[in-house]
């Protein structure tokens, strides 16, 4: 049985629960729409939502049930609370200090505590404000966590896309490359943003069109191994 008829088989349960809703139409969208979802999960999802809906779930409720149910197998939602990180980020400072604490965090706990570490250094005197600081903290944190969420949901969602995925490795190599000096932005004339990739320097055309000597070129070459 390949993949699609698994699938095809895990909603046939809502056209069993609901016989007069799910119409063959309806039925090909919804095996079209979720076929990126394992089929395992979906059959799972499927008896949950049968077992809690008063009516036929829609393609958004069985992927967010999916979706549940893949973070509790994978343990993605055992993420600490904000207040649990909290504490132990104010344990790692005043057991570590303010030099060496942030190398005994790490994650989203130490992405957090970046921007109020400098709240724990002992030379800020009296302007330490821990009500302050811990508001900040649990305030980035859970946006962290959000956006890690929705950074893997998207994940999920273009895993069986080629050319979305395509665009994505190229999006990814455009940033590396503006990372390492090898791309620069600029803007037009009418005021927007593009990225222009830096012309490779060709360092044995600069040589030959110097003005040295030919054995002045010779060493030159040899030297940078050309």
């Amino acid at each position: 049985m390949n993949n699609k008829e698994m699938i095809a088989q895990s909603l046939s349960m809502l056209q069993i629960a609901w016989s007069t809703d799910m119409t063959k139409e309806r039925f090909k969208l919804y095996c079209t729409m979720l076929a990126d979802v394992n089929p395992v999960t979906l059959t799972q999802a499927v008896a949950n939502l049968i077992n809690r809906c008063k009516f036929l779930p829609s393609i958004a409720e069985l992927r967010e049930e999916c979706s549940a149910l893949s973070a509790y197998v994978n343990m993605h939602d055992e993420v600490e609370t904000a207040q649990t990180a909290w504490e132990k980020v104010i344990k790692v400072a005043v057991t570590y200090g303010y030099d060496n604490g942030k190398e005994h965090l790490e994650g989203i706990t130490l992405q957090a505590a970046k921007p109020i570490w400098s709240s724990f250094d002992p030379r800020m005197g009296h302007e330490y404000n821990e009500a302050s600081c811990r508001a900040q903290f649990i305030k980035c944190y859970e946006q962290l966590i959000d956006r890690e969420k929705h950074r893997q949901r998207m994940a999920n969602a273009i895993k069986d896309n080629h050319l979305l995925l395509k665009a994505r490795e190229k999006a990814e190599h455009d940033k590396s490359l503006i990372s390492a000096g090898q791309k620069q932005i600029e803007m037009t004339a009418t005021g927007n943003l593009v990225e222009v990739a830096k012309e490779p320097v060709d360092v044995t055309e600069i040589i030959n069109k110097s003005k040295i000597s030919d054995k002045g070129k010779a060493l030159l070459k040899q030297a940078i191994g050309r």
